[in-house]
């Protein structure tokens, strides 16, 4: 996955999540989903359904991708239950719910973390946050791809199952990965969000990532299931981008309020994180200097 960065100006106009009370609805010129998308590349993490460490993939991946040199806007999308600043350590006086009540913008909620990593925050048990309408939930979309500062890549961590919330994440998204486990209702699960994804007009096959294996052959065997019913029912080819082992000292970091990459960094969980960060960030190399040519030389 090839970093952009963002494109500066691309949106002229102020942005508000928050409409009067009375406000006529917004005419076809001026609604959000007439202005132009975001520039900067985003990877959207999803799942069928909850528990399959989707959490923990969008926090310990966005750590080891600002450890290669990358600056990431991690964004916890789970709107309604967010817990990305519990696995960080980290403590928000702001969140999104501000944002919508009109009260902060987003660049006024952003909270640096670890090396290359900075969180936009939610809230847990916010209604508000829990059923977006379409507008202001199209406006959210385009007021997170304008925030000031340079990134390399937004890494998104939405809500679990099929929810219009969670759908239009992903639909908007550079790269979705659908993480699952080997379980059967967690693989229905997956396969139904990708069916989903497929139905309302997703443009690319999204990625898959199997976590909780005992095995990397039991692992193996699941991606290879999902990837045969896709491309028999779906006619999608589906890549995999490999597993993530079950690993004791996830839930250990857990309760340290710590990513298992920093938390254990010999861990099996955080090697196979550390390879995925990896294979999708190259880190640019600097040019060499070149010599400055000696000025008594060249008069001889």
């Amino acid at each position: 996955m090839n970093a952009r960065r963002p494109r500066r100006g691309a949106i002229q106009r102020p942005l508000s999540l928050v409409k009067a009370a009375g406000a006529a609805a917004p005419d076809a010129e001026s609604h959000p989903a007439r202005w132009a998308r975001p520039h900067l590349r985003s990877l959207v993490i999803a799942s069928g359904k909850g528990g399959v460490g989707k959490s923990h993939l969008a926090a310990n991946l966005a750590v080891a991708l600002g450890a290669l040199g990358a600056r990431v806007l991690l964004v916890d999308a789970d709107l309604s239950q967010a817990n990305l600043d519990l696995l960080l350590g980290l403590h928000p006086r702001w969140d999104l719910q501000h944002v919508l009540s009109g009260e902060k913008t987003i660049e006024q909620i952003l909270v640096p973390g670890t090396k290359g990593v900075t969180l936009v925050p939610a809230s847990s048990g916010v209604p508000e946050l829990a059923d977006l309408d379409d507008y202001r939930r199209e406006v959210l979309l385009r007021a997170l791809g304008q925030i000031e500062g340079d990134y390399d890549l937004m890494v998104v961590d939405t809500a679990s199952g099929v929810s219009r919330q969670a759908t239009s994440f992903c639909l908007a998204a550079d790269d979705v990965v659908v993480i699952t486990t080997p379980e059967l209702p967690a693989f229905a699960d997956a396969y139904g969000l990708i069916k989903l994804l497929q139905a309302q007009g997703m443009s690319r096959p999204p990625h898959l990532l199997v976590s909780l294996a005992g095995t990397p052959e039991e692992a193996e065997e699941t991606a290879h299931r999902i990837r045969l019913v896709a491309r028999r029912f779906l006619r999608l080819e589906i890549d995999s981008w490999g597993a993530l082992p079950y690993d004791p000292a996830i839930p250990s970091a857990v309760r340290r309020q710590e990513p298992v990459i920093t938390a254990f960094p010999g861990s099996p969980s955080a090697a196979a994180y550390r390879a995925l960060a990896e294979r999708l960030w190259q880190p640019v190399q600097p040019e060499p200097e070149r010599s400055t040519p000696d000025p008594q030389r060249l008069q001889a």
